[in-house]
């Protein structure tokens, strides 16, 4: 019955825009077509990279109101990694009200009621499910096409992270490679998302899943992975592991745009720049669905994400 009700209601909207539904969820990241419904998108990055902090930014522009630059609408975070902070979020918010409020609102702003009204508000859009163990993360999952019948303006469903709960489904008994963990959720987010017309953003490390991380995953057997029996790698040697870190090709089929975040390389050390105080720039390697490529750079202050100019 739930699932007549929604695919109704998809139609109808679909029927009566006559156009195919996109979301503009931001412009550095997505320039030119933004998302269609349906769609995965992977966040991936290193510790301190800034996933989590990144899921907070898109909630921000979800959940923001349109006169203040959002796109007014529901979201779902399933937060695996106890990651979400509700001060942050709201410091993000007025960052983007300040910088993206339409000038009859900007006038008002000087009243702190005005902009605390306009952060409770939007806060009443996003659906915090925070999971500590796989069962509960699996039960979300399963619970999500009743959460998007009771609140249909839910559009986006935001997981950090798809890889929290690993080590708790490979045990001494039942040994499973990170890639096919990876793929057997990501199958069901891909059938959540199309079926249900959401779009769904999961993060992830690095080399969890990727061609990094078959180097030290298991097969069921128990043994290591043969690289020459997975897929190719690009440089391997017998003590390091292979240098790529994309992933294998089925779990690529899977996702639609890729979103990968790294610290920018820097000719001087690291350490000296932490101790001169200075400020570390990140990379977004960004891949489309359509094989476009995108480079963005960023710094992280207490604000966010502070989007740099090429």
């Amino acid at each position: 019955m739930c699932d007549s009700i929604e695919s109704a209601f998809v139609a109808i909207s679909r029927l009566a825009s006559g156009t195919e539904i996109t979301y503009n969820l931001d412009s550095t990241l997505f320039p030119t077509d933004g998302l269609r419904p349906g769609e995965l998108v992977e966040i991936s990055g290193e510790s301190n990279s800034g996933k989590s902090l990144l899921c907070h930014e898109l909630i921000a522009h979800i959940v923001l109101p349109a006169n203040c630059g959002g796109l007014e609408l529901g979201a779902v975070l399933i937060d695996c990694e106890n990651s979400y902070s509700e001060v942050m979020l709201l410091s993000i918010m007025e960052k983007h009200i300040q910088n993206q409020a339409e000038p009859a609102l900007a006038r008002t702003l000087a009243d702190p009621q005005q902009m605390e009204h306009i952060q409770q508000t939007a806060l009443k859009r996003l659906h915090l499910v925070v999971c500590y163990s796989l069962e509960q993360f699996e039960f979300s999952l399963l619970a999500l096409p009743s959460l998007f019948v009771k609140h249909p303006e839910v559009t986006f469903v935001l997981i950090d992270s798809i890889a929290t709960f690993y080590w708790t489904k490979c045990t001494a008994k039942n040994l499973i490679r990170q890639d096919t963990y990876q793929r057997v959720h990501c199958k069901t987010l891909r059938r959540l998302a199309s079926k249900w017309k959401k779009v769904i953003l999961l993060t992830r490390p690095t080399h969890f899943g990727s061609r990094q991380g078959l180097w030290r995953d298991f097969e069921t057997t128990g043994t290591m992975v043969d690289a020459s029996a997975s897929s190719q790698l690009t440089v391997s040697f017998p003590d390091h592991p292979p240098a790529s870190v994309s992933a294998p090709p089925i779990v690529s089929s899977l996702i639609d745009h890729r979103i990968e975040l790294c610290e920018t390389d820097n000719p001087s050390p690291a350490a000296s720049r932490a101790t001169d105080g200075e400020d570390q720039r990140f990379n977004a390697f960004v891949t489309m669905g359509d094989k476009r490529q995108y480079v963005r750079f960023y710094l992280i202050d207490e604000f966010g994400f502070n989007w740099l100019e090429a």
